[in-house]
């Protein structure tokens, strides 16, 4: 059967008058001129599509047969993170979120007074546990917030050097620089700074021989990709306002119920992933990142997305939300002349955190906090008793732990497929990231893990190595 000629059900435009419509429109004679521009040797001229499920029934049947192929948190234990961990979603949570009115990764503010209360209530509790003052509609996800944090840098500064951890998430870094990048010059030129082999703290020493009076800003992970708490930040934050940099930190909000706030430490930008606060972990969705600054018109002014406002009403004790807050500085208002483009957000998940964050309350997230670390420093101090097999770093962690498996004389690798024989997902191998380490890996901990869980864990790699 020609393929192109086949109509799929759920797919209208295949209908062959709506397909020829379409394209007298757009005036193309073959489908395939769209994608012109694209590479051929990066191009599949055909795409393997099976055969049309014609009922309902028979196309659930098979989304159910491949779905039940999967390895997920259902079928195996899960001890891998590296920016996406495995948390507890409440119930209450994808019972509100998944209300037909807001499921939808739009905004859709205009004249919704419910989903404008929604993102005002998730951006005042934000506000509280970063101790920070302002911040906008979600970005896609913490890289690019990130991104969008060091051009907000740049531009208050009116400087383009940015300094950065070598021990940050080699994702993020990817992504910052991809962010930064431009057709003709980079928007900003990147330093990384060293730290330190015994307890994967930032090098100060190394940090302060890069600071300069071009220095646009520092910018720190706390905790660190490696899980390290940066228990220098708020000295950091100092010698980066010692040269007049921007001192930005990019913060797990999993972590503050535990972890003092950044803006309390002297952040004045901050930024993050809100995947851990009642986000699922979803194939690479259920992720949007966080920018958020001081309430200073400096600043207030560069971030790029809607803002959700409130005011009183012409009626007396009634208060309305708005998304027009200081729309003129917006890519929807200003369009060519803006400082930074958006599009498609994340919103749905950050209502599903504001959800989150207003059923836990601060004791909750306190309590959540203490889990983890407790759970975490648990199965370290197991795992650092196996033959063999120690913790790389002295610091204090939150979450993630480096574990060195080159006394072993085993790969990470072939640690993790062995576990992974045991229906047990492995931590991150560090080893093409961060050659130094050795056969190193990033192991996970949460609240989701029951101490059987960890000590199955140890008892198998126990056997393994």
């Amino acid at each position: 059967m020609n393929k192109r000629n086949t109509v799929y059900p759920y797919i209208p435009n295949t209908a062959p008058a709506t397909k020829a419509t379409l394209m007298e429109q757009v005036k193309v004679v073959d489908e395939m001129e769209l994608f012109d521009s694209i590479p051929s040797h990066l191009l599949q001229s055909e795409m393997q599509l099976p055969e049309p499920i014609l009922d309902e029934y028979s196309m659930r049947r098979h989304t159910d047969n491949l779905l039940s192929k999967n390895a997920n948190l259902t079928t195996h234990k899960y001890f891998l993170g590296a920016g996406c961990a495995p948390h507890y979603v409440p119930a209450v949570v994808d019972e509100i979120i998944g209300r037909g009115e807001l499921y939808t990764a739009y905004a859709g503010l205009m004249a919704d007074q419910g989903k404008s209360q929604i993102q005002f209530e998730y951006q005042s509790m934000m506000a509280e546990l970063l101790d920070m003052g302002c911040m906008a509609m979600p970005q896609y996800d913490g890289g690019t917030a990130a991104g969008h944090a060091i051009r907000i840098a740049c531009r208050v500064s009116g400087r383009r050097k940015v300094i950065m951890p070598k021990s940050m998430s080699p994702q993020n870094s990817e992504i910052i620089q991809n962010y930064l990048g431009g057709i003709e010059q980079a928007f900003a030129d990147i330093d990384y700074v060293d730290f330190d082999e015994k307890t994967g703290l930032l090098n100060l020493d190394d940090l302060a021989m890069k600071l300069d009076d071009q220095t646009a800003a520092v910018f720190i992970e706390n905790p660190t990709f490696l899980g390290t708490v940066e228990v220098q930040a708020e000295q950091i934050g100092k010698l980066a306002k010692q040269v007049g940099a921007e001192f930005i930190v990019y913060a797990d909000p999993i972590s503050l119920g535990v972890i003092e706030a950044p803006g309390s430490y002297g952040a004045t930008i901050v930024c993050g992933d809100i995947h851990s606060l009642g986000n699922h972990m979803l194939a690479g969705g259920g992720v949007a990142g966080y920018v958020m600054v001081k309430d200073e018109e400096a600043y207030l002014y560069q971030l790029k997305d809607q803002m959700v406002g409130a005011s009183p009403t012409s009626v007396d004790g009634e208060i309305g939300f708005s998304w027009i807050t200081a729309f003129e500085r917006t890519s929807y208002a200003v369009r060519d002349d803006a400082a930074e483009f958006t599009g498609t957000n994340a919103a749905l998940w950050s209502m599903a955190s504001g959800v989150y964050l207003a059923l836990m309350g601060p004791k909750g997230m306190a309590t959540i906090g203490e889990t983890i670390m407790q759970k975490s420093q648990y199965a370290a101090k197991k795992i650092a008793a196996l033959p063999g097999v120690e913790i790389r770093f002295t610091a204090p962690f939150f979450k993630e732990f480096v574990v060195d498996f080159s006394g072993t004389n085993k790969s990470v690798t072939d640690i993790n497929k062995a576990l992974l024989k045991h229906n047990i997902f492995g931590g991150y191998d560090l080893s093409p990231s961060f050659p130094d380490l050795g056969q190193s890996a990033l192991f996970c901990v949460t609240e989701i893990h029951t101490l059987s869980d960890i000590d199955e864990l140890v008892d198998t790699l126990k056997a393994i190595v």
